[in-house]
């Protein structure tokens, strides 16, 4: 299988984090599932609790949520935040990860590793709620991908089909 291999690596990252916001300007989370929402559906809270843990949320603008420490928790693997949120979520959420994984693509407490999962693990579920996203963007999660790989250099042969397989389609 040929390898996808991005090119000028002394400005790749701040490329890609351009690339990335300009994939996803303008996205809103709207009536998406949100970040601490998530949570609270993790525990199978109630209607109410969903509610009030969505309130402090930020819902306009996902470039505040970059650096923003409760995301690593939140998303990481542990809470498993990414299988809870719908396709309007995840839109609005994936940017802010994928920018969070291109600044520290070996980051800490397997954040990267838990949205690499929930890009590749291409299960109807995961088909569905990715469904949302355009051309441009899938483009930028391909080559965010493709980035969290060569910048770990190890092998990986999902992360290579869905690379080459489901995130190229169309390119």
């Amino acid at each position: 299988m040929r390898k996808i291999r991005a090119t000028h690596p002394a400005n790749r990252p701040q490329r890609l984090l351009d690339q990335i916001a300009r994939a996803f300007a303008g996205v809103e989370l709207g009536d998406g599932v949100s970040l601490h929402e998530s949570a609270v559906i993790d525990d199978y809270g109630t209607a109410e609790e969903r509610l009030a843990a969505r309130t402090p949320d930020e819902k306009l603008d996902w470039r505040k949520l970059i650096d923003d420490p409760e995301i690593t928790w939140l998303l990481g693997p542990a809470n498993g935040g990414l299988s809870f949120l719908e396709a309007a979520g995840l839109l609005f959420y994936l940017p802010a990860c994928l920018s969070r994984g291109v600044r520290d693509p070996v980051g800490g407490g397997g954040f990267e590793s838990g949205v690499e999962f929930h890009l590749t693990d291409l299960s109807d579920y995961s088909l569905e709620r990715l469904a949302v996203l355009n051309d441009a963007q899938r483009l930028r999660v391909r080559d965010v991908l493709i980035y969290f790989r060569d910048s770990r250099d190890w092998d990986d042969p999902d992360l290579d089909l869905a690379i080459a397989g489901y995130w190229s389609q169309g390119t």
